[in-house]
């Protein structure tokens, strides 16, 4: 696709977690702390074009904490042994906590990962809708 810039996909998976626009990497994705921008206000990339994308960068974001939450119980139990029900509350708290102050990086990494499967572009250019197979063909029962 001509309108991306050539650069490696890690660099723009951190963009997105960087918060800035994965195609001219200098927009910001987001208005606020909860607000993402429909489109880029410097290049116009729209950055979801559909309802529920937002659901893989949540989704990244709880995977992570519990991956966080879960290393950290044992690790911490292992080495110092605290009573149960603090280490609970405490790894409670933190991943509520994580959850709400990664969301905006979470969301940004799941945008650079939709860019560099080429679901993150401006309106105008749209990719070319392909012909449907026509599987009956190919059916020989």
């Amino acid at each position: 696709m001509n309108y991306r810039k050539e650069s490696s996909l890690v660099k723009k998976i951190l963009l997105g977690m960087l918060v800035r626009c994965p195609n001219c990497e200098e927009g910001k994705m987001f208005d606020g702390l909860f607000q993402i921008n429909e489109t880029c206000p410097v290049c116009g990339v729209r950055f979801e074009r559909r309802d529920g994308e937002s659901l893989g960068g949540m989704m990244f974001t709880l995977g992570f904490a519990e991956m966080i939450s879960i290393g950290g119980f044992f690790l911490v139990n292992a080495l110092w042994g605290p009573p149960m029900m603090a280490q609970l509350a405490f790894w409670l708290v933190f991943t509520v906590a994580f959850c709400v102050l990664f969301y905006r990086n979470g969301r940004g990494i799941w945008i650079g990962i939709v860019y560099v499967t080429g679901g993150v572009y401006r309106d105008d250019e749209a990719p070319e809708k392909k012909e449907a197979v026509d599987w009956t063909k190919y059916n020989k029962g």
